[in-house]
């Protein structure tokens, strides 16, 4: 357990618990961000499967049992059950396909890019050997992702079950939720940019998952201190420039021309102009909350 430089009574909790059961280890460190914490943590885990649990959130009693159970059953590198938003923001997807569904290498990025695969950690169970030489890179946001993106690099056997066993609480602030600042800008094209790489070899899944995925950006950001007009257009157009490399692809799609009239119609405003379609995406955010 890490106690990421707590200003509540988090650290003296956890130090209650390692008092009574010698299998907790509490890390103590001034306020550093969950990657660092979380890289802290690795440094000094010794089992056999590695679990990420956010500090707000709960879980199913039986959670990681299941999870191991599948694990050692299927010989998997990493298994995953469902997410229960907990909370005003239904901010984590969770695809629910009906039954048990095995993953190899080469199906993992498709998978992926399709939401069978959860882009975040925090509802899987990993073998420990996939972070001896792996840690999270440090000073972005949506490292997670990041690393998902990438997940055909580390496991040859995904398993994923549909019961939903963790509760992601999104009712209180949090860094991704709460006001935005420059880092927020620099992870966005960061991950942005390594999708766009994976999509190179799953083109169709991956060109509509972008293109569906960035016009919606427009919501997140607003002008601050850190955030200038000069920096918003700037980053709209690095946006724009992945938009366009994948939009062909995207509009051959399946999931394109399933799409609801509206968002088709946003995303050919997206592709002509994208500042407006970032300010309609903002403004009906902003109209949506307010009601």
């Amino acid at each position: 357990m890490v106690d990421d430089g707590s200003p509540d009574r988090c650290g003296l909790i956890c130090d209650e618990y390692a008092k009574h059961d010698s299998r907790f280890v509490v890390l103590h460190t001034t306020n550093q961000g969950t990657y660092k914490a979380r890289n802290l943590a690795l440094d000094v885990a010794c089992g056999d499967y590695i679990g990420f649990v956010d500090a707000d959130d709960w879980l199913e009693q039986r959670m990681y049992e299941e999870l191991l159970e599948l694990a050692l059953k299927h010989n998997a590198d990493i298994t995953q059950c469902e997410i229960v938003n907990e909370g005003v923001y239904a901010q984590t997807r969770s695809k629910h396909i009906g039954y048990t569904k095995i993953y190899y290498q080469n199906e993992l990025i498709c998978a992926m890019f399709q939401e069978e695969i959860t882009h975040g950690l925090i509802n899987k169970l990993f073998r420990a050997d996939i972070w001896t030489n792996r840690r999270f890179l440090e000073g972005y946001y949506h490292v997670d992702a990041m690393m998902m993106a990438q997940v055909d690099s580390f496991c040859n056997i995904f398993v994923r079950i549909d019961a939903a066993l963790y509760h992601y609480n999104t009712t209180n602030p949090s860094i991704t939720r709460g006001r935005k600042k420059l880092i927020h800008v620099k992870s966005m094209k960061k991950l942005f940019s390594i999708y766009s790489s994976m999509a190179e070899s799953n083109k169709m899944e991956g060109s509509f998952f972008i293109c569906r995925e960035i016009p919606s950006i427009g919501r997140l950001f607003t002008l601050s201190k850190e955030i200038s007009v000069k920096i918003l257009l700037r980053h709209i157009r690095y946006m724009h420039r992945i938009f366009r490399k994948h939009w062909g692809t995207a509009r051959t799609t399946r999931e394109y021309h399933n799409s609801p009239k509206a968002k088709k119609f946003l995303w050919h405003i997206y592709y002509y102009c994208p500042t407006m379609a970032s300010l309609l995406v903002y403004w009906y955010t902003k109209l949506f909350k307010n009601r």
